[in-house]
């Protein structure tokens, strides 16, 4: 056990070259042990070299793993995400390609299509002045009939009036005579 009055060793070193702390007159400790006892004569022992060497590599092998693991839980998913995504625009490629081929392809029947379109065009132009003459022909033929109409509705209007006339001509003379009639 130490006294009260005697200094700590590891209270009076510090780690300078001399080892003690203050001057180097006024030291409890010899410079020399002190000097043993500190931190940076400690890191030229080849034994505690090794010794922090494998504790620093097995910090820095456990600081890794922890990272590595959280890193794992984003990379991963994120790895498989673009996979699934380049999968799909692969297929959206594909697709479109194979659209844009049967488009082409179509676009050669259009062709031919409008190709023959193009040449009946003639056909119905001369056929639509066929049916042109043929409607200006039934419209005088409207004209026609609707004249012949309004003789029939005059002849009509006639014979209305020749009924009339013979319904008074024969009523009245029977009207008088059915005053004589038993019935």
């Amino acid at each position: 056990m130490s006294n009260t009055n005697e200094p700590d060793k590891k209270q009076q070193c510090d780690g300078t070259p001399d080892g003690c702390h203050g001057d180097i007159e006024n030291c409890d400790l010899d410079p020399a042990e002190c000097h043993a006892n500190s931190t940076m004569a400690k890191q030229f022992n080849p034994e505690n070299m090794e010794d922090c060497m494998g504790k620093s590599l097995d910090q820095l092998s456990k600081a890794f793993m922890s990272s590595a693991k959280r890193w794992e839980m984003i990379v991963y998913p994120s790895l498989l995400a673009f996979i699934v995504l380049a999968g799909y625009g692969f297929f959206l490629i594909y697709s479109l390609t194979k659209d844009a081929d049967r488009i082409a392809d179509n676009m050669v029947h259009m062709t031919q299509d409008m190709t023959l379109i193009s040449t009946q065009m003639s056909a119905i132009s001369k056929n639509m002045v066929l049916m042109t003459q043929t409607v200006d022909s039934q419209s005088a033929s409207m004209k026609e009939m609707t004249y012949h109409m309004r003789g029939m509705n005059q002849s009509m209007n006639q014979m209305r009036y020749d009924f009339s006339v013979l319904n008074n001509s024969v009523s009245r003379p029977m009207s008088f005579m059915n005053t004589f009639m038993p019935w």
